[in-house]
């Protein structure tokens, strides 16, 4: 009975031994160490514990190493550890993605989606993949069904909104920019792409608008500023633009394109001496546009003399 007792501890010694390799592999992951990691995962596959973790966790430790091609013979060897397994696909089609190759990563990617239907991030790189691969009504469809699953996610509406201009269809990309969250950390860049769609239509009231809410949103940004204006005298509203110029300058003390701009505009309506002033801000700041306006000034007064 003795003897008994004593091999049972020793059972229950080695498999807790065994059982450790995969802890340790975890908490040296945990701590960043990646490579070590990378061996005890190794270690622990070669004992057979749990292997589709030791192969998944493995994988993500070379993918971590920016060993993307022994990443992908891993997050394999999980899956024909675990045909069913969700996350092996899943990652699976990142790595491809990562690498490029978009064939291999739409296959994994619609594997996972078959698994999980509704996985946020598996559709998001199925749909990610379809469009990099100039796959736009496959692109489309994903993203769409993104949008409606999660419609505070941010991304679709700039893909879908991206994606109609390019196959010409401004109506529906303006449905989709016009849809972005008003609390999207992209949101500037929404409002800029409708104003150039909306310049492009020649209805440059809205673009100026949406150039404005860009402005807003994002203010560090000058030459939103100089396109307000500049779609201002476009548009016929020439004292304001220059008004808007003159704000320009300053806004952005160091941006010599708005002080040529406001230049420009003030010489037009015939305001030489407030011209030269904006062109000799300019020509301070080496702008050689400059040097052309104020001798166009020059010539004027010259001529108004003889």
């Amino acid at each position: 009975m003795k003897k008994k007792y004593c091999l049972l501890l020793i059972i229950a010694f080695v498999f807790r031994i065994s059982a450790s390799f995969l802890d340790d592999a975890n908490d040296l992951y945990s701590k960043g160490k990646v490579r070590e990691a990378a061996a005890a995962y190794k270690k622990a596959a070669r004992q057979g514990e749990n292997p589709t973790l030791c192969y998944f966790n493995l994988a993500n430790a070379y993918y971590q190493l920016d060993s993307l091609a022994q990443s992908i013979v891993y997050y394999k060897a999980s899956i024909g550890s675990a045909p069913e397994f969700f996350r092996g696909y899943l990652n699976l089609s990142i790595a491809y993605y990562a690498l490029n190759d978009l064939g291999e990563c739409i296959s994994a990617a619609r594997r996972a989606v078959a698994l999980e239907p509704k996985n946020q991030k598996a559709l998001f790189v199925l749909a990610a993949a379809y469009r990099k691969a100039r796959g736009f009504p496959e692109a489309v469809i994903e993203f769409e069904q993104i949008a409606q699953l999660f419609p505070d996610m941010e991304e679709p509406y700039i893909a879908l909104g991206e994606m109609y201009r390019e196959l010409d269809d401004p109506n529906e990309a303006i449905r989709w920019f016009m849809q972005y969250p008003q609390t999207g950390k992209n949101l500037a860049y929404a409002q800029l792409a409708l104003a150039e769609i909306y310049e492009s239509e020649n209805d440059l009231d809205r673009a100026i608008y949406c150039l404005q809410k860009s402005f807003e949103k994002d203010p560090s940004k000058q030459w939103t500023w100089y396109r307000i204006a500049e779609l201002d005298e476009r548009s016929g509203n020439t004292l304001v633009a220059l008004e808007t110029a003159k704000e320009g300058i300053t806004l952005f003390p160091k941006f010599s394109e708005i002080a040529l701009l406001a230049g420009t505009i003030a010489f037009k309506l015939e305001k030489y001496d407030e011209a030269e002033r904006y062109f000799i801000i300019a020509q301070k700041m080496g702008n050689a546009g400059a040097v052309v306006g104020l001798d166009n000034i020059r010539m004027i007064r010259r001529e108004k003399l003889k």
